[in-house]
């Protein structure tokens, strides 16, 4: 079976420096999807809906950021989705578009709706180009960035590698526009709190992504067994060196060997609403480890107010994410347990029918 592989699009990537769509890189884009897609399944992250709106009209009379990113949004998807359909239908290709919301991941129906339509899409040799839909999301709903839709899309998948293209060459030791030292770095062993304090305020002009954004993004894939490459696209055939082990940029190595997860498993630890976090202890991760159910013995803390069958996150001792599950207990009850002199036995707070381990 083909590799799948997930190639993200930054704003930056296709435009000008004018504010309009650069046709000719989005041409030289298609071309290198269209090579790679004879030996691996590509699906196409893209952002640029509002770049694209901005060429037919400004709103300028609209004083609501919100609401004139929406109609730029509802005004350019049509026109970016053209451009891409054009490029492709050259080479005998058809694509599909799908707009998404972080809600739409969070619905454990919709999750799995978006994953068959894709899989599917993907089986029948159609080219899938994703993009978050602007026009009704909010703050509440919205992903951020296109870094984040790119890897949830990557897990959801299990793809075999994901790309964030960027307006840099790849991840520094600080950022390079405004300090001439900075380094590159080339391999990412593990994505630690010290690598992410170095991009804390990399966040792109125009864009709604930055350094942080990317390497929150390569956390996420490297959690679920997925390598990420952050290279510059603005570099000749930077998507074919990335699939081919030779790009200029930055590898960052999976921390994990890749995820064996359920659709339910991999929606529970990436896209469900979260409530709360249960820390628990070593020999509390080793019974998880042989599948067994965690038990209120091994609980170390709580954090959140979840109440009985919400999704909790769980962590263990060194506050690494291992798993996810359906709380059997609301989060005081547990805190309880925690606090009561002789500690319970038998009592389980996640059944290991309704617990998953990365």
């Amino acid at each position: 079976m083909k590799e799948t592989v997930v190639v993200k699009v930054g704003t930056h990537i296709l435009g000008r420096s004018n504010g309009r769509l650069n046709y000719n890189r989005i041409s030289d884009l298609v071309e290198q999807i269209i090579k790679l897609r004879k030996t691996h399944r590509i699906v196409l992250v893209s952002s640029g809906a509002i770049m694209a709106g901005k060429e037919f009209c400004e709103f300028s009379h609209e004083k609501d950021p919100l609401k004139k990113r929406q109609m730029l949004a509802a005004v350019g998807q049509g026109r970016l989705f053209q451009v891409y359909s054009d490029f492709f239908r050259e080479y005998g290709v058809i694509t599909a578009q799908a707009l998404i919301t972080f809600d739409d991941f969070r619905q454990k129906e919709s999750y799995d709706n978006i994953k068959n339509a894709l899989e599917g899409i993907l089986d029948n040799n159609i080219m899938p180009i994703i993009n978050e839909n602007d026009v009704v999301s909010f703050s509440e709903s919205t992903f951020g960035d296109n870094d984040q839709l790119a890897s949830l899309t990557a897990s959801m998948l299990s793809a075999d590698l994901m790309i964030l293209l960027s307006d840099i060459v790849g991840f520094y030791t600080a950022d390079p526009k405004k300090d001439p030292n900075a380094k590159l770095i080339k391999t990412v062993e593990q994505i630690s709190s010290d690598l992410l304090s170095l991009c804390e305020d990399s966040l792109s002009d125009g864009g709604t992504g930055g350094m942080l954004s990317k390497l929150r993004a390569a956390d996420l894939a490297s959690q679920h067994g997925i390598p990420t490459i952050v290279c510059s696209g603005k570099e000749k055939d930077s998507i074919i060196k990335a699939v081919g082990g030779q790009t200029s940029g930055t590898y960052f190595k999976p921390s994990r060997k890749k995820s064996q997860l359920s659709i339910r498993g991999k929606w529970m630890m990436t896209a469900a609403n979260i409530k709360g976090t249960i820390t628990i202890d070593s020999g509390a991760e080793s019974a998880l480890d042989n599948k067994k159910s965690l038990l209120a013995v091994g609980v170390i803390s709580v954090k959140g107010n979840f109440a009985k069958r919400d999704v909790v996150l769980i962590k263990n001792s060194e506050n690494s994410s291992i798993g996810a599950g359906l709380a059997n207990f609301p989060a005081e009850e547990i805190r309880k347990y925690i606090k009561a002199k002789e500690k319970p036995k038998g009592v389980i707070v996640i059944h290991k029918n309704h617990l998953y381990t990365l």
